[in-house]
């Protein structure tokens, strides 16, 4: 296994840019997911380090040797990719032996390499098959089998289960999972899906428009969002992200938004006040309680819990989650109370850079929540 680092990476295209100096250091035998929406620059990063793509600036290393300059074979490195690229025409033992025979490994060590593999992902019984003989998870399986035999340093999956059926990715998330474990060996994985990013990774490293936003442990990404746009990029429902005023009245910090004021925790010394953005969790609205008064606008059951947008007087649309069981209906009236002292602050403006910390348990907000004299007559949020 080896360590990989991205130090100032750059990748452009004339004056498009897809990858921004890029710094990012991956630890031996670390699992790591680039996650990102689409264009955000995670299969660049992927096929950089690949060698499919060269940098335009800047330096990649793998196990400390840099390879801007290596072809992708002579990085020790094996690749899975999106569509399985299977040969059709071979059968799933020639088709995992393919690469040992292309580096010229003797026909008589092959037979014993491709067997250990096909028992590793228990192929055994389909090494005799055509990949049109196999179902999706099967294909998928062989596609990692010839990345496993070569026994790189590195393996690198660009979204290699976005072909399968929910049922099929949460087993082979799990399959995933457990080979890494087994074989200790670096991981670097593409996803759009944070699901598959939270499940599955040591450390997530979230990318937009080319920029590196947060490499931190999936738990670290939710509960400490580095900026605004990790915040809202992460969780479903995403979180609930109000622009409004933050002020300080007698050494007491303020949120207002039309419809909603809420009293803060003490914030960090060198708080700026004025224009902020305050970003609420879904499950840290509380239902059928509380100061706010709302009105029901929409209700999603899931069967493991209840997804409820309210609307506030002021025209604030809130989405929160609740127990299953909870009888409510589109229009209904209803009180709810959001948690203050976990609330997420916000810089306004480009960067959108968290200033505060929130709690680390439940807090009690209710108290501290209250409806302006003005939330009658209140606009849209700005």
């Amino acid at each position: 296994m080896a360590d990989v680092e991205f130090r100032k990476v750059r990748k452009a295209w004339g004056k498009v840019v897809g990858v921004a100096d890029l710094d990012l250091s991956i630890r031996a035998g670390e699992f790591v997911s680039l996650l990102g929406p689409s264009g955000c620059g995670k299969t660049t990063t992927l096929r950089m380090l690949a060698g499919l793509e060269f940098p335009t600036s800047g330096e990649i290393r793998i196990g400390g040797r840099t390879v801007n300059d290596l072809a992708p074979g002579q990085r020790d490195i094996a690749m899975v990719f999106q569509s399985y690229a299977l040969y059709p025409h071979m059968t799933v033992e020639e088709n995992i032996a393919y690469p040992l025979k292309k580096r010229g490994v003797p026909r008589g060590e092959r037979g014993p390499m491709v067997a250990r593999v096909a028992e590793m992902l228990q192929l055994g019984p389909l090494l005799g098959r055509k990949p049109r003989e196999l179902s999706g998870g099967q294909q998928q399986r062989v596609a990692l089998g010839r990345a496993l035999v070569r026994d790189p340093k590195v393996f690198l999956l660009d979204e290699p289960l976005s072909n399968l059926d929910a049922k099929l990715r949460g087993h082979m998330r799990a399959e995933l999972v457990e080979l890494h474990r087994r074989l200790g060996r670096t991981m670097v994985y593409v996803t759009h899906d944070q699901l598959e990013a939270m499940t599955m990774s040591d450390r997530i490293a979230i990318l937009e428009g080319g920029v590196l936003q947060q490499f931190a442990p999936p738990q670290e990404v939710y509960r400490e969002p580095a900026n605004r746009f990790v915040a809202g990029f992460i969780g479903t429902p995403s979180m609930n992200l109000i622009d409004g005023q933050l002020a300080q009245t007698g050494g007491r910090w303020r949120f207002e938004a039309p419809g909603l004021a809420l009293e803060l925790p003490a914030l960090p010394p060198g708080t700026p006040g004025g224009e902020a953005c305050l970003g609420l969790r879904p499950e840290h609205i509380a239902f059928g309680s509380g100061p706010l008064e709302a009105r029901v606008a929409l209700v999603e059951e899931t069967g493991h819990e209840t997804i409820v947008v309210v609307e506030l007087p002021g025209g604030l649309r809130l989405t929160g989650r609740t127990a299953p069981g909870m009888a409510l209906r589109p229009g209904e009236a209803l009180r709810i109370a959001p948690d203050a002292a976990q609330a997420h602050l916000f810089a306004a403006g480009p960067s959108g850079r968290r200033l505060n910390a929130p709690a680390a348990g439940p807090g009690r907000a209710a108290a501290s929540v209250s409806v302006p004299a003005s939330a009658a007559h209140a606009g849209e949020p700005s």
